[in-house]
C-alpha cells in the first residue's frame, strides 16, 4: 500500500509542477510562443489566445495535481478520491485538448495514460484502506 501512495504522489506532484509551469508560460504569453505552440492551432476553437486555456491548465491541473499530492503523501482519508477526480480530470483535460485542435503528440498519449494511471492508483489505494 505504501508503494502505491509514494507512486501516487509522485506522479501528482510531477504533472502538477509541469502544468503549473506550462499553464504560467501560456498565461505570460498568451500566444504560445514560448511553448513553440502557434495560435492557428486554436481554430475552429473559442480561443482566440492561450490565456483561457493556460489559466485552467494552471489553476486547475497544475494546483489541483500538487494539492493532490500533499493530501496523498499526507495519506488524508480523502486522498483516494481526490486522486482519482483528479486523474479523471486529466484524462478529461486530454480528450477536450485532442478534441479541440487535434492529437498525435506523444505527450497527450503520455499524460492521458499518467491520468488512467492516477485513477487506477486511486481504486487501489481505496480498496486496501
Amino acid at each position: 500500500m505504501r508503494v502505491l501512495i509514494i507512486i501516487q504522489g509522485i506522479l501528482q506532484i510531477l504533472v502538477g509542477v509541469g502544468a503549473v509551469v506550462s499553464g504560467m508560460m501560456l498565461i505570460l504569453d498568451p500566444s504560445g510562443s514560448l511553448l513553440h505552440a502557434g495560435t492557428a492551432m486554436l481554430r475552429g476553437t473559442p480561443f482566440a489566445d492561450f490565456l483561457f486555456p493556460g489559466i485552467i491548465l494552471f489553476l486547475v491541473v497544475g494546483v489541483g495535481q500538487l494539492l493532490a499530492g500533499v493530501v496523498t503523501f499526507r495519506r488524508h482519508p480523502r486522498a483516494a478520491l481526490t486522486g482519482g477526480v483528479l486523474g479523471l480530470g486529466l484524462m478529461i483535460w486530454i480528450f477536450v485538448q485532442v478534441n479541440m485542435i487535434g492529437g498525435g503528440h506523444w505527450l497527450q498519449y503520455t499524460y492521458f495514460f499518467i491520468g488512467v494511471g492516477e485513477t487506477a492508483l486511486a481504486f487501489l489505494i481505496r480498496a486496501g484502506s
